[in-house]
């Protein structure tokens, strides 16, 4: 299959090249396109047979279910049995936005998108290109993240290529993910709300527009081993996530701390090709003192962890292409957009520290 690429001007998108786009869609096809968080692959999120092809081409299992993106509230109730207070609240602060909902399923989601759960994941993204696709394709769209199941998630249409080219139609290039890491996922289907995946909507935020305590479940930072056929509550929440094809390590512990380690790992190891992603406050000491390492990245400051989230998975496949054996990244405090970072890290890491 040849994967035709269209650019999009992420701010006025062109009508054509997005009724082209939506075409592939309506016709049972795959689109890749952009997002405010990663770039998402798209189909029909009404047809079972167009749903499929996300599976097959990301070698996703089917136990995984599937967000369904839409381009207004009312789309968006169609798809809920329920829709609580708590929804319009959060609606009113957040959406469009990086959040996607959990919510009682209504009849017409196709069992495949919810893995055959009574719930399902809706979200309304902030993204020109998204919104103008779902409103020209005329239904919800399932979009999982562009990437093969299991990859550094996609936030360059580079990526996406890399990944999945000759296996989709098309790609839609709409610039780099402004945020850098998936949305974050709230369940609104029990008694409380539950945080299952922590994203660019922070707890502290969630929870301040709620006017309650939000759950975070030990999962969110320890995940438990993957469940194999059985069915994961939410998208996202398989335990090997998100990783390189190189071995990734967290280096724990204070800024100096975690200097020492990775000088002292690097010592131990001089035979093994290290890629180590920093933060800024500790770049210097890496770069000025001529640490070896077939990659060396500064994420972003630890005391800004939105900037570490946008720029991880990026860096996590230039270590790949360096050739990097072991990927030694530095950790942040687990608060505000840094619970996202240490989720996808821990992830990425299947919890390997030092």
């Amino acid at each position: 299959m040849k994967t035709n690429y269209l650019r999009v001007d992420p701010s006025c998108p062109d009508h054509v090249l997005i009724a082209e786009a939506a075409e592939v869609i309506k016709q049972g096809g795959l689109v890749a396109f952009p997002t405010e968080t990663v770039y998402g692959l798209g189909a029909d999120g009404l047809n079972s047979e167009a749903v499929n092809k996300i599976f097959q081409a990301k070698g996703r299992p089917l136990a995984n279910p599937l967000i369904l993106h839409v381009a207004s509230l009312v789309q968006a109730r169609a798809l809920a049995a329920s829709w609580p207070s708590a929804a319009d609240a959060l609606a009113k602060r957040f959406l469009p936005g990086p959040l996607t909902l959990i919510l009682p399923r209504s009849e017409v989601v196709p069992d495949l998108v919810t893995a055959g759960l009574p719930n399902v994941a809706i979200r309304y993204p902030a993204n020109k290109i998204a919104l103008a696709l779902i409103k020209a394709s005329g239904v919800p769209i399932a979009a999982p993240s562009a990437n093969l199941s299991g990859r550094p998630s996609p936030t360059l249409p580079e990526h996406v290529l890399d990944d999945l080219g000759g296996k989709i139609e098309l790609i839609l290039d709409g610039g780099p993910a402004e945020v850098g890491v998936e949305s974050t996922i709230l369940s609104l289907a029990g008694d409380n709300p539950v945080l299952l995946r922590p994203g660019g909507v922070t707890k502290e935020e969630l929870e301040e527009a709620l006017k309650e305590e939000v759950i975070v479940p030990g999962t969110v930072l320890h995940p438990e081993k993957s469940p194999g056929v059985e069915a994961v509550p939410c998208p996202g929440l398989y335990f090997k996530h998100y990783a390189p094809q190189a071995q990734v390590i967290m280096v724990t512990g204070d800024p100096r701390e975690q200097v020492t380690k990775v000088k002292e790992y690097l010592a131990r190891h001089s035979g093994r090709r290290v890629g180590i992603l920093a933060t800024s406050e500790n770049y210097p000491s890496y770069r000025d003192l001529g640490v070896s390492a077939v990659y060396l990245a500064d994420l972003g400051s630890g005391c800004h962890p939105e900037e570490i989230a946008n720029h991880l998975f990026s860096a996590f496949r230039e270590c790949d292409v360096a050739g990097a054996e072991v990927i030694l990244v530095e950790t942040v405090a687990p608060e505000g957009v840094g619970l996202a970072v240490m989720n996808r890290l821990c992830r990425a890491a299947d919890q390997h520290e030092i």
